[in-house]
């Protein structure tokens, strides 16, 4: 089945600098945020990050979440599995924008997880598509090499 959603065709087509450099800071500030959030376990904030529907591309798997409750029930515990065990928070390295428009962006990002003893788990890239929906920026979608 295939799911889409509009995408708000109503921007103007010339964008100014300052409209573009706004949309970056915010997209960058939520994926920021994002991390944070999951460092402290702020479930509520986490989520208030992704985007429904939420893709998530990871290796060879394609993971639709349609509904925050789906969201909510499942995405953690994938996180924990991937993560492991001794997981104790993870780290923003670098965010580049790759393209941006006043409500959508492309963030191309790499972070890593590190364990209780303060030694790197794994290093990953990952392209992070954000959207600006009803005033708020959040990851629609994500795709890396990561772990499925």
């Amino acid at each position: 089945m295939l799911v889409s959603q509009k995408l708000s065709s109503s921007e103007p087509k010339k964008i100014s600098k300052q409209q573009l450099r706004s949309a970056e800071s915010g997209s960058i500030r939520a994926v920021q945020e994002y991390i944070t959030a999951l460092n402290a376990a702020d479930h509520k904030t986490l989520f208030e990050k992704l985007h429904i529907p939420h893709i998530r591309i990871a290796g060879e798997r394609v993971t639709i979440y349609q509904t925050r409750k789906e969201l909510e029930e499942k995405y953690l515990q994938g996180f924990r599995d991937r993560a492991g065990a001794s997981w104790k928070y993870t780290v923003l390295d670098s965010v580049e924008v790759i393209h941006s428009s006043k409500k959508k962006v492309h963030l191309f990002i790499q972070w890593t997880r590190y364990d209780e003893n303060e030694h790197p788990i794994t290093t990953q890239q990952a392209l992070w598509i954000m959207r600006k929906i009803d005033g708020n920026w959040g990851a629609q979608a994500r795709s890396s090499f990561a772990p499925e």
